[in-house]
């Protein structure tokens, strides 16, 4: 009968593993872009409408339905299993308990604000000071601080109010901000926590009643990767509430004199020249992507495009887009190489991860960031070339990330 029994746990312990944000327990709520306002004469701005929240969706009950790594669906719940022959009363008390994920009270809808402003100022130094004051004033901090660049966390109280005041630092070119609900993805995955907690615990009472030597193999390393899924949903858990905390404001600053002139692009190719570390550019391909991020990393379901962040405002972006004209990894690697020459990135790293060839840039700044490019021409789908972008604020970020990011990378496949 323990046979049975260690199978069935087994493959709960699968399915609580699975995606953090692959849920098909409760619906998801509808994105809401607050405004994305661009002005040319830095004429105020329209407050923001407010975000239709809705109450946090209920968790059905999951009837254990897992999908296992290989993508095959197996019914798990007590009542949904063809048992043939007798099951002993203490498994069949066990799995007849439905493994529902605990309700998760959420206060307040949970909202990421993220806001960026283009200014132009009369001397950068001065404004970056100006920045500063107006952030730690309001109890925030300073993430990334270059020249031309500052990447500020301010608590999440008066978004907008805060907004406002970095503003009036100079002449406001071009001014967005966006807006998502994650009250549902934040209960989901907490609730996958409480499964996930449970079933280590009942693998773990059962590793002590087992004696055969094949089947505690079986459950220790099942409960060594359940432990590490584990870890990785608190670790997600983390920075989801921290960017709910701490909303991100991204700030370029374009000074009245520019000493260091325009970017000289030299690519012949428009996406490339629109490429910024710190902006998306690429728009397309959200659904196309799937890749196993690194813990701590969070990628919003209802964003319309790929863009996962870390708690350091990390970025990983992806998206598709026409491979026009034809053209391979080595090709469209050398050709941002070309561009990044013209804007003077210092070339740190390349080499390629999976299908993936990728590039790592360093600024010219006394406190660089880095960037990374990296580009995918699958032979199974010739019209068609995957960008993906990462943007580390600093360099305790690159430390921080880089490695983990390159093995996550590895995991790149075309849904």
């Amino acid at each position: 009968m323990r046979p049975l029994v260690i199978s069935l746990l087994l493959g709960i312990a699968a399915g609580c593993a699975g995606h953090a944000y692959q849920s098909a327990l409760a619906p998801q709520p509808a994105y809401a872009e607050i405004a994305q306002v661009q002005s040319m004469d830095g004429d105020g701005w329209a407050a923001p409408p407010s975000v239709a929240m809705g109450e946090p969706s209920s968790m059905a009950q999951t009837q254990l339905a897992s999908v296992s790594r290989s993508g095959q669906a197996s019914s798990l719940s007590y009542e949904g299993v063809d048992v043939r022959g007798d099951l002993n009363k203490e498994a069949k008390g066990q799995l007849s308990k439905k493994q529902v994920p605990e309700q998760v009270p959420v206060a307040a809808p949970m909202v990421v604000y993220q806001g960026f402003m283009r200014l132009r100022v009369k001397r950068l130094l001065e404004a970056a000071d100006e920045i500063t004051a107006i952030t730690e004033k309001a109890g925030g901090y300073v993430e990334s601080l270059q020249s031309a660049l500052i990447i500020v966390r301010i608590p999440g109280v008066d978004f907008e109010g805060i907004m406002n005041m970095l503003a009036g630092v100079g002449k406001v070119l071009e001014r967005r901000v966006k807006a998502l609900d994650v009250t549902a993805q934040y209960t989901d995955l907490r609730g996958r926590l409480v499964v996930a907690e449970r079933t280590r615990g009942r693998l773990l009472q059962l590793l002590e009643r087992t004696e055969k030597a094949e089947e505690r193999l079986q459950i220790l390393q099942e409960i060594k990767r359940l432990t590490e899924s584990i870890e990785g949903m608190k670790s997600t858990l983390a920075s989801l509430q921290n960017l709910v905390d701490f909303f991100t404001i991204t700030i370029e600053l374009q000074p009245v004199l520019d000493t260091h002139g325009a970017i000289a692009h030299r690519s012949p190719f428009p996406w490339i020249n629109n490429l910024q570390a710190h902006l998306t550019t690429i728009e397309d391909g959200k659904d196309d992507i799937a890749v196993n991020l690194p813990p701590g990393f969070v990628l919003f379901d209802d964003d319309d495009t790929y863009r996962a962040q870390a708690s350091d405002t990390t970025v990983l972006r992806a998206g598709t887009l026409e491979n026009e004209p034809r053209g391979d990894n080595v090709f469209w690697a050398d050709a941002v190489q070309h561009e990044m020459d013209g804007r003077e990135e210092e070339l740190v790293e390349d080499g390629n991860v999976g299908n993936i060839s990728y590039r790592v840039y360093r600024n010219q700044d006394v406190a660089p960031r880095y960037y990374l490019v990296g580009v995918c021409a699958p032979e199974s789908d010739l019209e068609s070339l995957y960008v993906f972008e990462v943007f580390y604020p600093n360099q305790a970020a690159f430390d921080r990330h880089h490695k983990a990011i390159a093995v996550a990378l590895t995991s790149f496949e075309v849904q």
